[in-house]
């Protein structure tokens, strides 16, 4: 009698056989996916994924807990689990300004891999309902008269109680919040570069702060219209400390391992 898959995949754990997602139809391997973790993750984030890594003090923003999780940048609403592709673009791309560099050096076998570890790590994806993905409106025209709605927009929001009227995260309920609002008009923007990103983050709220969702709050109009409000807003790019700690964390990462 030829082996199952539970079989093939028992033989590749023990063997240390990475065995991920293709044609076979085999799920990814955890323990191929903890040993990517313990490889460029750890290091920041701790071999129990709590975010205790031994880089993990360079950073002013500590590493994310990922036992508990939660993911502030997603796809799906509110309180929700991320999808694996929301993970995989984190991972791939990275979180601007932060610590979290990209990890594209990874193969596509690799990156799913650890994020079946990723997964096992808090038993809300174990446990939850699965997540429901949130439909991004379909974009009107970027126009000036767009921009100018957007303000109002932003308004009607009342997205300046924490950021502020100019959008800098000097809003008067900041002195109440444990997490600070973003300053909006500094780049790169930590969900992403595009306004379709800034719509992603509107829709689904920040897990973990207090961000919330403005999906049916405002109009797919509206949403788009703040987003090229926002958008606007952005001055140039600019390297934080966090990001600078994260790059020296890898380049020396790497030298050891080597």
């Amino acid at each position: 009698m030829s082996a199952g898959p539970r079989a093939l995949a028992l033989v590749a754990s023990v063997l240390g056989l990475g065995m991920v997602a293709g044609a076979s139809g085999q799920s990814p391997d955890r323990a191929a996916g903890e040993r990517v973790f313990r490889d460029h993750c750890a290091v920041c984030h701790g071999d129990a994924g709590d975010g205790r890594g031994m880089a993990a003090h360079h950073f002013k923003s500590p590493p994310r807990d990922l036992t508990k999780g939660r993911f502030k940048f997603r796809s799906t609403a509110s309180g929700q689990i991320p999808t694996d592709a929301d993970l995989a673009r984190t991972i791939t791309q990275g979180v601007p300004s932060t610590g979290m560099v990209p990890q594209n050096h990874l193969s596509d076998a690799e990156v799913q891999a650890v994020i079946a570890f990723i997964k096992s790590l808090s038993p809300r994806f174990a446990f939850g309902p699965a997540p429901r993905v949130l439909a991004i409106p379909r974009p009107p025209p970027a126009t000036p008269e767009a921009v100018a709605r957007g303000g109002k927009a932003y308004v009607k929001g009342e997205c300046a109680e924490c950021h502020g009227k100019e959008a800098r995260g000097d809003g008067p309920s900041v002195k109440d919040l444990s997490v600070k609002p973003s300053d909006l008009t500094r780049r790169p923007l930590k969900s992403g570069p595009a306004a379709r990103d800034i719509v992603r983050t509107l829709m689904t709220g920040l897990d973990g702060t207090p961000m919330p969702s403005y999906h049916q709050v405002l109009e797919d109009d509206e949403l788009w219209d703040l987003a090229y409000w926002l958008d606007a807003r952005g001055g140039p790019p600019e390297t934080t400390d966090d990001e600078r700690a994260g790059w020296h964390v890898v380049r020396t990462h790497q030298r050891r391992a080597r």
